[in-house]
Formats: C-alpha cells, structure tokens, sequence
C-alpha cells in the first residue's frame, strides 16, 4: 500500500461511503479479498494474539440449548461493537486431516428471514422507501422491493441512508399507472412471495397486471397470468438470490462492516437486522452504530465475517474444521441461529476421535446440552482411542471423572481406564497428583482380573499418595481372597444379550434335547420392512451337565447359573451351581444348594445371590429360601416364603425384593404379589389384576415399575397362554396394563439391556409348540417389536445381561 492510500486510510472518517469502498477496491488484491488476507484465519497463535489484544465486552446474553439458538425475549442492555474474548474454549489448531471447506445449506433459512423482514415491516423499522400516491403513502424496504422489481433496483443509490422519495402519481405514460390496489399486491409479492387472496376480483388483476408493468415486476405478472405456478417459498427463495447478486456486485449498501483486520465488507442493515438479533439490536436500538457509515467488529476475523454475512445472505455456510470453531463461536456471539445450527451439526455429523473432546470443552463453556451430550457419547462409545489421543491430556478434571464415573464408558477391559486415569495424572504430576484419589474412586477394580490386579498393584504412582496406598491395600487384598466387591456394575456398552441353557427339538424331529451352549447376540439387524434378524455367536459351553428351567445372575459381571434340572427325570433336578467370569472365559463350580430346585427364582441383592421356591420332585414344591455368599462361598438359609411355589418370578425394586405368581403344590396358578424380606418374611401385595393367576412368566424391574409378561392363566378347564403384560406401581401399590405380548412366551428367559425388557423363547400353553421369537418391550414407545429369532427355538432357558471383553463382541451393538 502508498503511503498516499495509508493516509486515506488513516482519514476514512473523513471519506463519504462511496470513496471508502473505492479505496478498498483498489488497495486489496484479489487473492487476499478471496480468504481476507489470512488464508482460513490465521494460524492458532495468531488468533490467540488477536483476542488478547482486544479488549472485552459482555456481548448480548444469550442461552444456547439443545444445539439452537433462542432468541431472548429482550435486550436488557444493548450490544457492543467492541470485542468478544471466549472466556473458557480456545479452538483447537488441528481436529482432523480433512481441511476442505463444504457447503451446507439450512433450508430454513430463506423462510426465517422473509418473516423477520415483515417484522420489521410492521413495526416500522429500517423503513427507508416512502412511495406516494394520490390517496396514500406506503413505507417499504427498497431492497425488499427491488428484489422483484426491477424499476425499483435503480432506486437504490450507493451508500445513502436516507429515506427514498418515489412518487408514482406523475408517470408519463398515461396507459400505465398504480393503484393502491397494484402497489399493495406488489408489496405483498415482495415481502410473502405470494399474490394477495384478496385481490381475486378480475378487476384487481387488471390493477395489478398494470401495477407489474409500471414497476417492471414480471415474476407476479407472470403468477396473475397463470405462467408460473404460485409457490411462495420458491419466490421467496428467487428473491434472495436476487438480494444476494445485489450484495455481491456492492448495489444499495448503506453500512461498512469492517473485521479486526480493518477488512471491509459493505451491507445491507435491513438484510442484517432480519438475519439475526444482534444486528437488529446493533441497527434499530438506537445506538450510535445505527447513524454510522462503517461499524467496526472487533476481534472478528475476516475469513469469519465474510463466511457469515454469506450465510446471512444465501443460508448456506462452507464450513470444514479449519472454521468451524470460530464460526460456531462467533454464530452465539452475533446469535445467527441457523449458523449455529449448521455447526453444530457439522460437529456431531463429522465428530471424530480428535474431534470430539474440542466439541465437548466447546458445548462445557457455552452450555450446548445437544452437542455436549453427542460429544460425550462419543467418547465414551470409543473411550480406548480417545485416551490414546494427545488431546486426552488437555481434558480437565471435572470433565474425565464424569467420564470415568459413567455406565456406559466403553473399554476392552477396566484395567484400560485405569490405565487412562494414569496417563493423564503423569501428563503434569505437580498439578495433577492432588486429583488421583478422585479418579481412584471410579475405577471399578472388582471387573480386573488377577493378572489387572497385579498391573495396578505395580504401579508406582499410587504408592505417592494416601489414597493410591489405600486403593494398593484394597487390590491386595483382592489378590490374596480373590474377592469381589458388593454391586459393582458393569460397564453397560460391553454388556450383550446371553442365552444360557434350555432345550429345544433336535434337528431330526425325534426327541427333545438340553442345550449345553451359552450364546450372546452380536448384533441386532433391520432389514426390508418389518424384516429383523438376530447375529448370534457361541460365547461357552456349560462345564457341566446340560441345564434347562434353572436361574440365572449377574452379581460384579459374574454369570451365576443356578440349579434346574440335566434332563427329564424326577431324579435330574439338580442343587448345583456354577459361576463364570467373562473377563477370563473361566469357570468355576461352587458348593450345592441345600435343595435340588427348578421352575424357580433366582435374584441378586446385597452382594448375594437368593434363590427362592421351586419344584423339588415333580411332586412337591418349596416354600425354603437360601442365599449364596461370594466371600465365604458358602450357601446360607433365609426366612422361608409363606406357601410353597413353583414356575413364579422375582425381581429386586429400590433393593427390595418380590416375589410374583407362580403355581402351589395343587397346581393352582396364583394372582400374588409379594414383598419378600430375608429375615421377616413375605407381606402381600396388590394381586396382579390380568386374569385369575399366573405362572411360568417373568418379572423385572424397568424404571421405577415392576414389568410382568408372558406365561400361563388358568381356565375353566386346563391352561392358556397368558398374553397379557402388566406394571405394578410401588407407590401406588396397583397394576397397570401394557401392551399385550405379540407371541406366547410360557417359561421363557428375559432381561433388562440398555433400557429395555428383552423376552426370548419360551413355549406356547395352547399349542405346545416352542418359541423362537426374541421380543423387546420399550418403555419410552409403550410398545413391543419383534427382533428375529434364537438360534434355535429354546424352552425353558435363562438370559442375562453381561460385560464382555470388546475384542470378543467384535462389532457387536
């Protein structure tokens, strides 16, 4: 630049608009006007430099949630063209290797501002058009008018502000003239993209043909003759492409916007103030920015500037990750809500290894709940590789032990965060080694096995601390007892869908066969219409007999299976247990039972393992109760139940547990529902209210309710298939009725996973036929959906929820 141009710079103020467009015409090359002179934005360093040489200003209040900006009723104070310093996110230099800038179209965008236009219509805002008539005078924006009216274009002089003239009494020629009829008809056009429903009247159009023909408007001639279909969304949207050629050739501005780096970038206030609320404060809340020929935004760059005045004019943002941090902050800052929308679905859509922690420290500082919540999920479904990236190290505190403390924080094993938890205290062991004992407290050392155990009981940065030294206690005393701790869960996302044992007709169609195999759903799969199948794998093989009508639990991700029977004997019930532990793919036998037992319940509670009732030679059933301790590996007796039962179900709600239905040694199918005390007994409930009795169902808690599906009634004569499902209040102490089961389910295996009752198998009272169907009952949608089926259409099976290794599911959920 000259030093003749510097000092024309130096005394813009004292240049009309005009010459200061001239000026920066001439002054900037083409290239540096294309990317604002900082390619896309400068490097990290540079940015951090500018926002801290600016000073700072409150910027408008503003909240953001679920990823949309909502405008504020009002403005308690209005906003500054001064700079804006984020007080807590610095965007990242580099999230990903993709640095190609992408279109992005809302096409909500053309629509939400043709309604701000007409706000500011009616309230008389930025009305800068007077057109006079005989008998009236109308306002308009004259940018509005002339993006259908060509006429109109020429009114609209480089840089003035002030209110156009335009008298339509004195046309020459006297076969054309406006009526207030045709000028409101063209008004209408020009703010809705519509022609007016009250001017239907064939007079009317003739006033408004010639309205057409005097202001050159030829899109709403052509709708009045028919040659255009009427669609006010397409005109609207011809419009703004319209205003937008208009912007970019520099016709009818009447403001500067200039960026940080003294960038100028003329514009339309009318446009501005419709496309967001910032602006429309800036221009119409009488600040002095709204007499100013230029306004300056400080601490904006141009690069940012320039992609969202582009925005403002088309609703399309080009956005990749070299920009979308600065343009999402500055979209809150200038509160362009579709800009923000368009971001932040960019970071969710595109969310990445290395992205997703940014996203996360992004959403933390602003409170965007959607975002935060997507980037959370992220990295928590792939925490191993997360924790492996350098940004991992940058996470604060707060942020990693919400992490930690999480279900459904996904790793091959808990010894892999722990591991995590370690790397990041050695990243700065000064600042750090004070938050250790927190994250301590989220690490679930009961789901290590011995040979974890032993990495963490190596690692030298617990002996630093009290805390560390008392988690090293507690791992060697795992170590030397192999004990487990009460209730630990499970991590949720490498919890699958198990099968355990039943029987079902074998392939020849001769006989009736036990299942020894345990298989885990891998993945559920949708394909054409209701078509849905099930990808199961073999996960063992029972080490035992073969088990059918036996129990199954799930205490600290270890698979207990209880009892039930090897075959079809009186003398094949079984009073055996066996217990298997996932992590190492071991089992392990466990004393007997006081009593053989099947068609009985088995529930955990406490950090014990209860089993109640059940038959005991086909001929008998029991009323005894016993629980097995892990820590002493022993069997114990509790309180007995009040009536011997067997085929009934148990569930443990808010740590209690009950007991529901079930058959007596009379073969009478029971309506009961008990609360069941290890030391006090049972003390009844409401009786379940679907039919006269029900056995060979399943019960489990789901929310803050006891779900109850599947089984048999009894009729008249004989059984039914019980298609009924009901939900028990605990408040209330009354039933509800669900949705009813889509197949029969009688004796069949259920679960609780991610939410949502799973029931699979079973066998039909009505027609004696087994029952392949996997079905899941959601309790958002109140409705059941077919899955697919089992492997092979099991009766009498167990099913659980259990944690497995990820190198073992594969691709599993």
């Amino acid at each position: 630049m000259s030093r003749r141009q510097t000092r024309e710079k130096q005394q813009g103020k004292q240049l009309s608009l005009r010459q200061q467009v001239a000026l920066f015409q001439s002054t900037t090359p083409t290239n540096e006007r294309r990317d604002g002179g900082h390619g896309a934005g400068g490097t990290q360093k540079e940015r951090m430099e500018t926002n801290g040489s600016v000073s700072s200003s409150r910027p408008v209040q503003r909240e953001i949630k679920d990823g949309k900006a909502r405008s504020p009723s009002g403005f308690s104070s209005a906003p500054q063209s001064k700079a804006y310093t984020p007080t807590g996110f610095v965007p990242p230099l580099d999230s990903c290797h993709d640095h190609e800038l992408r279109p992005f179209l809302l096409p909500s965008h053309c629509d939400s501002l043709f309604t701000s236009l007409r706000g500011l219509k009616e309230e008389e805002l930025l009305l800068d058009c007077s057109l006079q008539l005989p008998s009236c005078s109308i306002k308009a924006h004259r940018l509005v008018l002339a993006a259908v009216s060509r006429k109109a274009e020429a009114w609209l002089p480089l840089g003035q502000m002030a209110v156009t003239q335009v008298n339509l009494c004195g046309v020459e020629e006297s076969e054309c003239s406006v009526s207030p009829v045709g000028l409101k008809a063209v008004l209408n056009f020009a703010y809705y993209g519509e022609m007016d429903v009250t001017c239907a009247e064939s007079l009317d159009v003739e006033e408004i043909l010639m309205a057409c023909r005097c202001l050159e408007v030829e899109r709403l001639a052509e709708v009045c003759r028919g040659e255009t279909p009427p669609s006010g969304s397409a005109e609207r949207g011809r419009s703004l492409q319209v205003i937008s050629k208009l912007w970019k050739r520099h016709v009818g501005y009447d403001v500067i916007i200039e960026a940080e780096s003294g960038e100028h970038f003329p514009a339309h206030r009318v446009i501005l103030a419709a496309g967001g609320d910032y602006f429309r404060a800036l221009f119409c809340g009488g600040l002095r920015e709204s007499e100013e020929e230029v306004v300056r935004l400080r601490g904006v760059e141009a690069s940012v500037l320039r992609s969202l005045l582009e925005f403002i004019y088309s609703g399309e943002l080009k956005l990749g990750w070299k920009n979308v941090w600065d343009l999402a902050e500055s979209a809150m800052q200038f509160q362009l809500q579709g800009a923000l929308t368009l971001c932040l679905n960019f970071l969710q859509d595109y969310m990445d290894d290395g992205s997703c922690l940014d996203a996360l420290s992004l959403a933390e500082t602003y409170g965007l709940e959607q975002l935060g919540r997507a980037a959370e999920d992220y990295a928590l479904a792939h925490f191993q590789r997360v924790s492996e990236g350098e940004k991992f190290k940058d996470l604060s505190c707060s942020l990693l032990e919400r992490l930690l403390e999480r279900d459904a924080l996904s790793a091959d094993s808990e010894v892999a965060v722990f591991r995590a938890a370690v790397t990041w205290v050695e990243e700065d062991k000064a600042q750090r080694l004070g938050s250790l004992p927190g994250l301590l407290q989220r690490i679930r050392f009961p789901l290590m096995t011995p040979a974890e155990l032993m990495e963490v009981q190596n690692c030298r940065l617990l002996s630093r601390s009290s805390e560390g030294r008392a988690a090293l206690e507690t791992v060697r005393k795992r170590l030397e007892g192999n004990q487990r701790a009460v209730g630990c869960k499970p991590r949720t996302p490498n919890q699958v869908l198990v099968l355990v044992g039943g029987d079902s007709v074998n392939e020849n169609f001769e006989r009736r066969e036990p299942n020894r195999c345990l298989w885990f759903a891998r993945r559920f799969l949708r394909g054409e219409g209701l078509i849905r199948t099930v990808e199961w794998e073999p996960l063992a093989q029972l080490p035992g007999p073969s088990r059918l009508r036996h129990c199954v639990c799930v205490l600290s991700n270890i698979l207990y299976i209880l009892g039930g029977r090897k075959y079809y004997g009186k003398l094949d019930i079984l009073k055996s247990a066996v217990r298997y532990d996932p992590a190492q793919g071991k089992w392990e036998c466990l004393p007997d039972m006081a009593s053989p037992r099947d068609y009985f319940a088995a529930v955990c509670k406490g950090g014990k393992v209860f089993v109640l009732g059940g038959n005991y030679d086909d001929m008998n059933c029991l009323d005894s109760v016993e629980y097995y301790t892990p820590e002493d590996n022993t069997w114990s007796l509790a309180h007995s139940l009040d009536t011997p039962v067997c085929g009934h179900a148990a569930a443990v709600l808010d740590g209690e547990i009950y007991v529901s239905g079930g058959c007596d040694s009379r073969l009478r199918c029971l309506p009961s529902l008990w609360h069941y005390d290890p030391v006090y007994g049972c003390s009844s409930r409401a009786p379940m209210a679907s039919g006269a009795g029900r056995a060979g169902h399943v019960m489990l808690a789901v929310g803050n309710q006891l779900v109850v599906a599947g089984g048999l009634q009894p009729m008249w004569v004989g059984y039914s298939d019980q298609l009924q499902c009901e939900a028990y209040d605990l408040l209330r102490n009354s039933w509800t009725p669900l949705p009813l089961l889509p197949r029969p389910h009688l004796s069949p295996a259920a679960t609780y996973l991610d939410g949502q009752l799973y029931i699979l198998g079973g066998s039909s009272a009505d027609s004696a036929r087994d029952m392949p169907w996997v079905h899941r009952y959601d309790p958002r949608q109140n409705c059941w959906d077919k899955l697919g089926t089992m492997p092979r259409p099991y009766a009498d099976l167990a099913a659980c929820a259990l944690q497995l290794p990820i190198s073992l599911q594969g691709e599993s959920h």
